[in-house]
C-alpha cells in the first residue's frame, strides 16, 4: 500500500480472469467453434486480464465496474472477487476448451473449500525482485526517494527481494436481504518496517463486505476513497508515492458506495470514514501519528464510459473515465525522542483523475493533486509539519503512457512530481521529489509475468541540496 503501493492488492482480481474465460465458455457452445480469430481476441482478453493483477490498488478500484459487466453477461449478480473465483472452479472442460486459444492459455484453479454454503478460496503470486541503484535510496528495496550523498560513502546498492510475495483468502457467503457477504484478506512478506528489510507478514487488505449491482458496503482494512489510482510500475509498493501520487495506503476504515449506470455511462459515487493512521507505508521518520477522537473523512465521486474489459481494446481501462475526490481530518503527531511534546494537525487534500483509452493499444492515465500537512495519505513527499509546527502544504501529479505492443508484451512510461512548502518561512526538509520510469511487462503465460524496469529519481533538500540517481529492477511472478 501506498506506497502507493502504494500497494497495492496483487492476486484478488484472479478469480476475475477465470470468470471472464468461464462466462465466454458459456456464451459460445461446441456446436458453433470459434474462428481463429476470435481465439486470438480471447486469448488477448484473458491475457490483459491477468496484467490487471500487477496493480494492487488500482485493481481494487476497477474491480466493481468489471464485475458489473460479468454480470450482466452472466445474468446473476455475485460479489467480487470472491464469487467470481468461486465460479471459476466451476467451468466445464468442454467449455474451458473452447474459451481458449492454445494449452494452457487458463491458470489452474484456485484451491477451493465449500461448507453449509460458505466457500473459502486460497491464492496468491510469489515474485521475486532485483533492484540496482546508482545512489542511495530510502528503502533500498522499493525506493520513493534519494538519499543525500555523503562524502567517503560508495552510493551504488543492489537488493534481491522476495516481500512483493503475497497470499491471498476470498471467503464468499449467504446472501442477505438481497447482498452477497464475503471477506478478503491479503498479505505480503514484508516486515511492518519497510527500512529493516525483514520479511514477516504484512497486511495489504482484510475487510467484510455485502455488495449487489447498485451497493457495497465494506468495513476493515481498505485503500484510501481518495485519489486510488495508480501506475502499472515493476516497482509496484512504490508506486510513485512521494511523487505526484498521494492515496492508496491502507487505512481501516467503514465505506459506503452507490453504482448508477445510465444510457450514457456510470456514475460511482464512495464514501468513508478511515482511521487517521495508515497501515501500511508510514513516513520515513521517527514521528508517529494517532487519532484525535474523530475519523479522517473521505469521498469520490466518478463517471466512466465503457468497461475496462471491452474486446475492442487490450488496454483495461474504461474508453473514459474522470474522478474528483477529497479527504478531510486530523491526527496527533508526537516524536518518539520527546523533543516534541504531541500536538494536533489538521489535513486536508483534493484530487483529480483521469484515464482512456484510444483505439487497440493506447491508454492514457494520471492524477493531480493538493493537500495540507498530507503526509498520511503520502502526500508532501512524507511531510506534515515544518519544525515550528506549520503545515507542510503541497501540490504535484503523474501521468502514465501505456502501450500494448502484442497481447503478451507491453510497456509503460510515466512521470511524477511532488513539491512541499510553508507558508511561514520555515520550509519542510525536503523541498521536491520526482520520477521517471519506463518498463517493459511480459507475459509468456497467463500465471506469469517478467518485468523490467528503469526509474530516474531526483530529490531536492532544503538549501536547494539535491541527489538523483538511476535504478534497474528486474522481477519474475508466478500467480496461483
Amino acid at each position: 500500500m501506498s506506497c502507493r503501493s502504494r500497494v497495492a492488492v496483487r492476486g484478488v482480481l484472479l478469480g476475475t480472469v477465470l470468470v471472464f474465460g468461464g462466462g465466454m465458455a458459456q456464451a459460445t457452445t461446441p456446436a458453433s467453434a470459434p474462428s481463429a480469430e476470435e481465439l486470438a481476441v480471447l486469448k488477448a482478453k484473458l491475457v490483459a486480464q491477468q496484467n490487471l493483477l500487477e496493480s494492487q490498488l488500482h485493481q481494487l478500484r476497477e474491480q466493481q465496474s468489471q464485475i458489473d459487466e460479468l454480470e450482466r453477461r452472466l445474468g446473476s449478480t455475485v460479489s467480487a472477487p470472491i464469487a467470481a473465483a468461486e465460479a471459476a472452479t466451476n467451468v466445464e472442460p468442454a467449455q474451458a476448451a473452447i474459451a481458449v486459444a492454445e494449452p494452457a492459455a487458463m491458470p489452474p484453479p484456485l484451491v477451493t473449500a465449500r461448507y453449509d454454503g460458505v466457500s473459502v478460496v486460497i491464492g496468491g503470486s510469489l515474485r521475486t525482485t532485483v533492484n540496482t541503484t546508482s545512489a542511495r535510496m530510502l528503502p533500498d528495496a522499493a525506493p520513493f526517494l534519494v538519499l543525500p550523498s555523503v562524502p567517503g560513502v560508495r552510493e551504488g546498492t543492489t537488493k534481491i527481494d522476495a516481500r512483493l510475495s503475497t497470499l491471498l483468502i476470498a471467503i464468499r457467503g449467504r446472501e442477505l436481504g438481497g447482498f452477497q457477504l464475503g471477506g478478503v484478506i491479503q498479505a505480503q512478506l514484508f516486515d511492518g518496517d519497510l527500512l529493516s528489510g525483514k520479511y514477516g507478514v504484512y497486511p495489504g487488505v482484510a475487510y467484510v463486505e455485502a455488495a449487489n449491482d447498485r451497493w457495497r458496503f465494506a468495513a476493515g482494512l481498505q485503500p484510501d476513497v481518495f485519489s486510488p489510482k495508480i501506475p502499472r510500475m515493476v516497482d509496484s509498493m512504490s508506486g510513485m508515492a512521494g511523487s505526484g501520487n498521494p492515496g492508496n495506503s491502507m487505512k481501516p476504515q467503514l465505506r459506503a458506495e452507490r453504482f448508477i449506470n445510465t444510457d450514457t455511462g456510470k456514475w460511482t459515487f464512495q464514501g468513508a470514514l478511515a482511521d487517521a493512521q495508515p497501515s501500511n507505508i508510514q513516513p520515513p521518520s521517527l514521528a508517529s501519528t494517532e487519532n484525535t477522537g474523530q475519523p479522517n473523512y473521505e469521498a469520490r465521486i466518478s463517471f466512466s464510459r465503457g468497461t475496462a474489459d471491452s474486446e475492442a481494446s487490450l488496454v483495461p481501462y474504461p474508453q473514459w473515465e474522470v474522478g474528483l475526490s477529497g479527504a478531510n481530518g486530523s491526527f496527533r503527531s508526537f516524536s518518539l525522542s520527546n523533543a516534541f511534546p504531541a500536538y494536533d494537525t489538521n489535513l486536508s487534500g483534493i484530487a483529480i483523475e483521469g484515464a482512456v483509452r484510444i483505439g487497440q493499444r493506447l491508454g492514457l492515465q494520471g492524477e493531480l493533486y493538493r493537500g495540507r500537512a498530507f503526509a498520511p495519505y503520502l502526500g508532501g513527499i512524507f511531510q506534515t509539519v515544518t519544525t515550528d509546527r506549520a503545515a507542510v502544504r503541497s501540490q504535484g501529479g503523474w501521468a502514465e503512457i501505456a502501450w500494448w505492443w502484442r497481447p503478451t508484451l507491453h510497456t509503460h512510461f510515466g512521470y511524477g512530481r511532488d513539491r512541499a512548502w510553508s507558508k511561514n518561512g520555515v520550509q519542510p526538509e525536503v523541498r521536491s521529489n520526482e520520477t521517471t520510469f519506463a518498463n517493459l511487462f511480459w507475459d509468456p503465460s497467463p500465471m506469469t509475468t517478467l518485468g523490467l524496469e528503469a526509474t530516474w529519481r531526483r530529490t531536492v533538500y532544503e538549501g536547494d541540496i539535491y541527489n538523483e540517481g538511476l535504478a534497474l529492477m528486474l522481477s519474475s511472478e508466478l500467480r496461483f
